[in-house]
């Protein structure tokens, strides 16, 4: 925390200090990623990211940000990748919709026959990316089994509409920026977006933990 005598320029060290722990994490979570050849790496490089923003929102990272990656990323490998296996299952068959129902122009096939399907795939892609992001943030707090993390991944937006509203904004607004702003994305592409989806994950988490007895509440039956 900024000196409170250093005023002005107290809190902009801090802000300083902050944005570059979140271009540490950035580089770390692609390093992650890498490490595990991509598909295997990218679940767990997320969860360890998360882990440390939150962390950093909190402001007890310390300074040992690349030791906490990655002792959360080694604990976290195998068991993320295992909840992850069905988000990249999902966005496999998404991806096959969407080459069946798009045209190689990139434009419905049959606007008449296919519009309903489309929206469909759009609605069940927006609903995957939630639950992804859930998932990550439920690996990065909790220890559940895998099929537990799943059940409450999906359940959790859908009786969360503002989080999951929140959710998809972020998802889409990153896009745009980072899309019409490339230099941005090896500096934060990743960890300002996992910043934003653990905070707003976690918020609602934590009011849930507080209205129940525990985390067992929040795994609907």
């Amino acid at each position: 925390m900024s000196d409170s005598s250093l005023g002005w320029a107290g809190r902009l060290m801090d802000w300083l200090r902050f944005l570059t722990r979140l271009v540490l994490v950035n580089v770390l979570f692609v390093a992650g990623t890498l490490a595990g050849l991509g598909i295997l790496g990218l679940f767990p490089a997320a969860v360890a990211a998360t882990t440390v923003l939150a962390r950093l929102r909190g402001g007890s990272a310390g300074d040992h940000v690349v030791r906490d990656f990655i002792t959360a990323y080694r604990f976290q490998f195998r068991h993320a990748n295992r909840v992850g296996s069905l988000f990249w299952l999902a966005g496999v068959v998404l991806l096959l919709n969407f080459e069946v129902l798009l045209g190689p122009a990139g434009t419905p096939m049959a606007p008449a026959g296919h519009a309903v399907l489309l929206v469909l795939t759009i609605v069940a892609a927006a609903g995957t990316a939630t639950a992804a992001a859930t998932a990550v943030t439920l690996c990065s707090r909790y220890r559940d089994s895998v099929t537990s993390t799943w059940r409450t991944a999906f359940m959790l937006p859908l009786v969360s509409p503002a989080m999951s509203f929140s959710l998809l904004v972020t998802i889409v607004a990153a896009v745009v920026v980072f899309s019409g702003a490339g230099v941005l994305v090896p500096l934060v592409g990743a960890s300002v977006p996992l910043l934003l989806a653990g905070w707003l994950v976690g918020r609602r988490l934590a009011r849930l933990e507080a209205s129940g007895p525990g985390h067992e509440a929040l795994s609907p039956a």
